[in-house]
C-alpha cells in the first residue's frame, strides 16, 4: 500500500456558467434540449479557451492555457503543498485523454517545463488515451515502482483540456433525442438525417458536459497519511462494451476539420453503473479490504460521468444521491463538469478530513472500471 502525501489541482482562468452558454445559443436549442442540458448536473466549467461561448458559435478559438500547462501547474502546487525535497521523487506518471499533441507525450512535456523542480533522471510513464478510469491504474504503477524503491516518492498527474476538442455548433436548430426519434417515426427524417442530427445533438451535450482541469497526487510509503489499496478492475465484461465510448483520430465531420471525434452509446449509463457496482463489490470482498460494505465508508468518490450516470450508480449501490457519502462527487460535477481522468483526483484533493475509509470509483473508455479503498494504515 502507498500513501497520499499531497494533492493539488489546477484549472484555467476562464470559467463559464451553463446558463451563459445556453443563453449564447438559446436561438438554436429546442426547449427539450435545454431541459436535457439543465439535467446534466453541471453549473459551470473551466475552459482553456478565453472565448468559449464565441467558439461554440463559430468564432476562432483563443486559448490562454493547455493540457500541459494545467498539468505543470498542478505538479508545482502539489510539491509546494507537500514542502519536502523534490529530489526524492523518482517517478512521474502522467495521464490524459486530451493531449496537446500526439508526441511527445504528457510526461515528457511536463518534464520540459519543470527544470529546476523535478530531477532530470527520474523515470517517466505516460498513460494516454486510457479513459476516465486511469487514475487508480496510475496509482498502481506508482505502487509497483515504490515497492522496489521504498525510500523514493512518485507523482501522478491527470490533466485534461476537453473544451478545445468540441465541435462548433453552427446548425440553425438543434433538437433533443426524443424529438428526433418522433421526427424519425413520423417520416420527417430519413435514416441518414436522423443519425446526423443525433450526432449534432451529442455535440451540444458534450460542449455543456465537459470541463478542463488537472490534478497531481504525490505518493510514497510514509505512514500517517491515507493509503491506497486494495484496488479492483474490470474491462470489456461483454465484447460489445468496447464500443460504448470511443474516439476516432480523424473525424469526417466538416465542423471538426479532421480533429478527433467522440462517440457515446445511449446505454452508457446502465453499463457504466454495472461496471462501477461490479468493481466496488469486488474490492469490498478482497481479503485485504479494511471494510466489508459501503455502510463502513465515509465517502464514495464516483467519477462524474453526468448526473444521470451518478444517479444510476448510486441507485445500484443503494446510496441516496443526497447523502453525505456522495456529496463530493456531485459537487465536483457541478463546479467543474466531467473532467474524465481527473475527476476523482479532484475529489481527493478537495477532501479535507480523513476520519474514516473512502472508496474511489472510475469508469469509462475501454470499456473499463476501477475501484479502490483508501484508508489510514
Amino acid at each position: 500500500m502507498i500513501n497520499l502525501l499531497s494533492a493539488a489541482t489546477s484549472v484555467p482562468q476562464n470559467v463559464f456558467k451553463t446558463t451563459e452558454l445556453v443563453g449564447s445559443l438559446m436561438h438554436k436549442l429546442s426547449p427539450e434540449l435545454i431541459n436535457t442540458i439543465s439535467a446534466l448536473g453541471v453549473d459551470q466549467r473551466y475552459s482553456t479557451l478565453q472565448n468559449y461561448p464565441d467558439f461554440l458559435c463559430g468564432k476562432p478559438k483563443i486559448a490562454t492555457s493547455s493540457t500541459t500547462d494545467l498539468g505543470v501547474a498542478a505538479t508545482r502546487r502539489c510539491i509546494e503543498k507537500w514542502g519536502g525535497d523534490p529530489n526524492r521523487i523518482g517517478l512521474l506518471v502522467a495521464a490524459t485523454n486530451t493531449p496537446d499533441q500526439m508526441l511527445p507525450c504528457l510526461a515528457a512535456e511536463i518534464m520540459g517545463k519543470t527544470h529546476g523542480l523535478l530531477s532530470r533522471s527520474l523515470r517517466t510513464v505516460s498513460m494516454q488515451a486510457q479513459g476516465c478510469a486511469v487514475l487508480l491504474k496510475s496509482i498502481e504503477v506508482a505502487q509497483w515502482y515504490l515497492a522496489a524503491n521504498p525510500k523514493e516518492l512518485a507523482i501522478v498527474v491527470m490533466a485534461e483540456a476537453h473544451t478545445p476538442y468540441v465541435a462548433p455548433l453552427l446548425r440553425e436548430e438543434y433538437s433533443g433525442y426524443r424529438e428526433l426519434i418522433r421526427l424519425r417515426k413520423d417520416g420527417r427524417l430519413d435514416p441518414d438525417q436522423f443519425e446526423q442530427q443525433r450526432l449534432d445533438t451529442t455535440f451540444v451535450i458534450q460542449s455543456m458536459l465537459f470541463g478542463d482541469g488537472a490534478v497531481a497526487l504525490l505518493v510514497g510509503t510514509e505512514e500517517g497519511k491515507p493509503a491506497f489499496g486494495p484496488i479492483s478492475h474490470l474491462t470489456n465484461d461483454q465484447p460489445n462494451d468496447m464500443n460504448l465510448l470511443r474516439m476516432v483520430s480523424n473525424s469526417s465531420h466538416p465542423l471538426l476539420k479532421g480533429r478527433p471525434q467522440y462517440f457515446m452509446q445511449p446505454n452508457v449509463p446502465t453499463r457504466g453503473a454495472h461496471y462501477a457496482v461490479t468493481t466496488v463489490n469486488s474490492v469490498l470482498r478482497h481479503p485485504d479490504s479494511p471494510v466489508s460494505g459501503l455502510d463502513e465508508v465515509d465517502d464514495c468518490l464516483i467519477h462524474t460521468g453526468s448526473k444521470k450516470i451518478l444517479d444510476g450508480v448510486c441507485s445500484q449501490l443503494d446510496l441516496h444521491p443526497e447523502s453525505a457519502k456522495v456529496h463530493g462527487s456531485y459537487q465536483v460535477l457541478q463546479r467543474y463538469g466531467n473532467l474524465s481522468s481527473a475527476s476523482t483526483g479532484f475529489m481527493l484533493a478537495e477532501k479535507n478530513e480523513w476520519s474514516g475509509p473512502a472508496i474511489v470509483v472510475g469508469f469509462g473508455v475501454g470499456f473499463t472500471a476501477s475501484a479502490g479503498i483508501m484508508n489510514f494504515n
